[in-house]
């Protein structure tokens, strides 16, 4: 059976039902050219009491009936029942989009798990280029031959798409989930990929689930970016988490937050997390803000969330840095319970329980364990509440960490007291939701104005929590795809990984003024809000790295028009030949060598519709940028229309493209600003 539109063919194998075939109908590119004895589109768990599972795919039991829209499994076998499969297609002008649905009538097996759509084959190994949306930025495998997994939300996901490329043949593949379910996706070249989602109710024998989510498969011409803009286009018109509008709309966004160019560790009592903020702030010399570790008695990652009292003069250093025009951000984790905290006990019914109904346990190697708290409990949400308005209305902070909410992924909870569908579910995002909801209210009430952060980037939180800290290793093959879909909605802070790293006990002296300047020239211009270091960037032998970052800084302070509140346009590609540096990077496999071109650039557009050229340099030595950029970059616009900087035109050449050249000194940034003027 073919489902065809203007865009994209696919076929689905007349005896498994399985997906076959996927042509793009532009160009006639096809992304499955292996063949398989089985095509396959589901994959399904059942379980019992006794968690004796069973696994059924599309392709080992009773052909399907295809019908309008859809595709029907009728009366499959399971122990003491059987079960009915229907996956719906709707195939509008430009994509397809599918949703399956299990009626389970087995009185021992619940559903447990379902791998929905299943593709297999899927493009051929070393000949694609795929991307996924893992870490701090997004990561783009080229020629890709990895298995290459993610965990969404969280920081190994914090996006629900990934792309495939073969040039410009793209192919999109997402969850247009606006309830943020748990998911992993999977994609292996050559073999399969497949995305996994855990339904509500797992295990629960008779039990139908619904996936409340369409899956949608599109094909594009272009490249990585093409594809994000599909999804930002998506998610700003239809997830809760961007229901708000931009930052430069809301009045419920910190412009402290929006104005702030770069950030430090501070540590300890008053005193001296005080002297760091100040020292940091005359060095960068625009607003900053200081993420405040260790201001409370206990040790770090320990006794929580017994936060309170505070070390001395918390209180005085707050309102010197306030004082001062810095953000002054205390750290509290907002997921986890000490055990060995004196009042442990009372957590325990509010704690995320496993099938056995035992409190799930995790370790951060501090000397003890914690109990992972359910966030759909008014318990939970009460005490986090209790610790901000302690923060605000005692000390007076302007900010406030939320830590783990945007980077852990969801766990399941199998405690019927809970209220919510046990195992898995959009409770997890939900109940943070609730809790985030109240602290956003209070945060913004009687004349506050307080900011609100997450460790790492998962998009669903994005509604309350103000900006997200990007501190995780970085890699050589990232691409900005966080930035180039939320650009605009979100903001993200760091870029600490090519610095002596002190956080966890670790001090490499190895990384150099090289290492670094390149880390924050390629950060820069992606968008982040550079630093996150300790204050051992203070230091004298760190002079040349923080006069970089100040320079870097003191740019985007200037220009938060575009890199606060515009979006990511293009990432631009110098047409000079430049000589990449070498440098040591904390990566995933500790630290390691990267070799990237020191120079950087990246169109972004503002509200008004300019355009800002971003730059900047991380070598010794000044360098020319000669880059072109394609009319369709501007949107659509007339033939009519033409492109200004500094009132001298920049022609289209023969094939629409605009290009020109700037020069950007030695250890520095650069902004040229565009016009489009009809």
């Amino acid at each position: 059976m073919n489902v065809k539109n203007t865009n994209l063919d696919v076929i689905f194998n007349d005896t498994t039902g399985g997906i076959s075939g996927i042509r793009s109908v532009d160009d006639n590119h096809q992304f499955i050219r292996g063949k398989s004895n089985k095509s396959l589109l589901w994959r399904l768990i059942f379980r019992n009491s006794s968690m004796k599972e069973i696994v059924l795919d599309n392709a080992s039991v009773n052909s399907p009936v295809f019908e309008d829209n859809c595709i029907r499994w009728n009366s499959i076998s399971l122990p003491d029942g059987r079960f009915d499969v229907v996956v719906t297609y709707n195939s509008s002008d430009d994509d397809l989009s599918l949703k399956i649905s299990i009626d389970n009538h087995s009185k021992s097996y619940g559903l447990w798990d379902l791998a929905f759509p299943v593709i297999s084959p899927i493009v051929e190994a070393e000949k694609a280029d795929i991307a996924i949306s893992r870490g701090n930025w997004g990561q783009l495998y080229t020629n890709a031959n990895e298995t290459i997994a993610g965990e969404y939300p969280s920081y190994l996901m914090p996006m629900q798409f990934m792309l495939i490329n073969e040039g410009v043949s793209g192919l999109y593949l997402a969850a247009h989930d606006e309830r943020a379910l748990y998911k992993k996706f999977l994609c292996i070249p050559g073999q399969e990929f497949s995305v996994n989602t855990f339904p509500e109710n797992m295990g629960i024998p008779s039990s139908k689930w619904d996936m409340p989510f369409p899956f949608v498969i599109k094909a594009y011409s272009g490249d990585w970016m093409t594809g994000c803009k599909i999804y930002r286009n998506w998610a700003a018109k239809n997830a809760p988490w961007t229901s708000k509008g931009p930052i430069a709309d809301r009045v419920d966004f910190p412009e402290q937050m929006r104005k702030t160019a770069a950030w430090i560790i501070g540590r300890n009592g008053g005193d001296e997390a005080k002297d760091t903020a100040l020292k940091y702030s005359e060095s960068i010399g625009v607003p900053v803000g200081v993420h405040w570790y260790d201001w409370h008695q206990i040790p770090f990652d320990r006794y929580y969330p017994a936060y309170f009292p505070t070390k001395n003069g918390m209180a005085e250093g707050v309102k010197a840095m306030k004082d001062a025009g810095i953000i002054s951000m205390p750290y509290i984790n907002c997921r986890i319970w000490d055990t060995q905290e004196a009042n442990y006990n009372s957590a325990v019914p509010f704690t995320v329980k496993d099938e056995n109904g035992d409190t799930i346990l995790e370790d951060y190697g501090s000397g003890t364990k914690f109990g992972v708290m359910c966030p759909t409990q008014k318990f939970w949400q009460n005490k986090i509440m209790e610790l901000v308005k302690r923060l605000v209305e005692e000390l007076g902070v302007n900010a406030i960490y939320l830590d783990q909410i945007a980077s852990a992924a969801p766990r399941y909870c199998f405690d019927k007291s809970h209220g919510h569908p046990i195992g898995s579910g959009s409770w997890w995002v939900d109940g943070y939701q609730e809790m985030l909801t109240r602290i956003k209210e209070y945060c913004i009430s009687q004349g506050r104005m307080v900011g609100l952060t997450s460790e790492n980037n998962a998009e669903p939180y994005m509604g309350c929590i103000d900006s997200f800290l990007i501190w995780t290793p970085r890699e050589q093959n990232e691409i900005p795809m966080i930035t180039a879909v939320y650009s605009g909605y979100a903001l993200y802070f760091a870029s600490n990984r090519a610095f002596t790293y002190a956080f966890y006990g670790k001090n490499n002296q190895g990384y150099g003024d090289e290492s670094f300047c390149l880390l924050q020239a390629r950060d820069f211009v992606w968008g982040t809000q550079l630093g996150w270091e300790d204050k051992n960037i203070l230091e004298p032998e760190h002079k040349c790295k923080l006069e970089f970052q100040s320079k870097l800084a003191k740019i985007r302070a200037n220009i938060t028009d575009y890199l606060s509140d515009g979006e990511l346009i293009k990432v631009l590609k110098n047409q000079n030949s430049i000589q990449n540096i070498t440098g040591t990077w904390d990566t995933w496999n500790g630290d390691a060598p990267v070799s990237i071109n020191p120079v950087h650039g990246a169109l972004w557009q503002g509200c008004d519709g300019t355009f800002a050229a971003v730059f900047a340099n991380a070598d010794v030595k000044s360098h020319e940028f000669s880059f072109t950029i394609q009319k369709d970059a501007f949107g659509n616009i007339s033939n009519n229309i033409r492109l200004f900087s500094d009132d001298k035109e920049i022609k289209l050449d023969e094939n629409d493209n605009f290009t020109d050249t700037v020069e950007i000194d030695a250890r520095d940034g650069k902004v040229k600003i565009y016009k489009l003027i009809e």
